[in-house]
């Protein structure tokens, strides 16, 4: 039965994926061409950069400087500075709220529990599907940007563009996390989408404005942004340390979720 759910919701996010795929790969292929076309006269564009203030690059999730001479650098803007957090963060949090807070919502949640699954069985293989769509989108993007990569001789390096996005991949499921927990506990689809949508953001603004304000440069560290993001693992590979916080956060958020599911009145 556990297989048989499982691969129903998968089927059910076939076309979603395929679409993902296709949008993702048009995406990488443009900026790669656009690179390929235009990096010869990137030097000035480095010398703009360079006179931007450091509020606006920690904004632009750049607190770690720009490098448009290589495309690793390139990308580190134009996607995994914002494009790429908003996108998996986005797909966590509607995967996370469709959960409980979701099918509350839409009035079937107390159909399912009236089947043999229960409780913690539905809310294990729900998380599966969550993992499995971030996984895959994170995935994509991988894929995508190596394939052009090599395509254009772009020379994007293979192991530190997967770190990288393994670190996006943790970011968009400690928000899938998150809002499934926000659901479990308020049972409100609007509510969970709302408050989410604010910690991501507040989260961002933290990580980019505390480094610049005298006296609040440890606050970075509650944002789960500067585990993303401080290492600069397109250009340095991966940081374990920063994927295990995230990895235990996302436990963490996981397990109360489980502790509220079990109380939480359905009707």
């Amino acid at each position: 039965m556990f297989i048989n759910v499982y691969l129903k919701n998968l089927r059910d996010l076939r076309n979603n994926l395929i679409y993902w795929f296709v949008g993702l790969s048009v995406l990488a292929f443009y900026l790669s061409f656009a690179y390929d076309s235009f990096s010869e006269n990137l030097d000035s564009f480095n010398d703009l950069i360079e006179s931007f203030p450091k509020e606006l690059l920690h904004l632009l999730g750049a607190e770690n400087g720009l490098d448009m001479s290589t495309f690793a650098g390139f990308l580190n803007l134009e996607i995994f500075g914002v494009m790429g957090p908003i996108m998996v963060i986005v797909v966590g949090i509607n995967a996370g709220t469709h959960i409980v807070a979701g099918e509350l919502n839409n009035k079937t949640l107390e159909l399912v529990m009236s089947t043999p699954v229960g409780r913690n069985n539905y809310l294990f293989q729900q998380i599966l599907v969550m993992i499995t769509k971030i996984f895959f989108i994170s995935l994509f993007i991988w894929f995508s940007f190596m394939f052009f990569s090599t395509i254009f001789t772009l020379n994007l390096d293979v192991i530190k563009l997967i770190g990288t996005t393994t670190h996006l991949f943790f970011l968009g499921l400690i928000f899938g996390s998150l809002s499934l927990l926000i659901g479990s506990i308020t049972g409100n689809k609007t509510k969970t989408l709302g408050i989410s949508t604010v910690i991501a953001i507040l989260s961002h603004f933290v990580n980019a404005i505390s480094p610049l304000i005298d006296g609040a440069k440890n606050m970075k560290y509650i944002s789960v942004f500067h585990y993303y993001k401080n290492s600069n693992p397109i250009v340095n590979g991966a940081d374990f340390f920063d994927i295990f916080i995230m990895l235990l956060l996302c436990i963490i958020l996981m397990v109360l979720s489980f502790i509220s599911f079990k109380y939480k009145d359905l009707v």
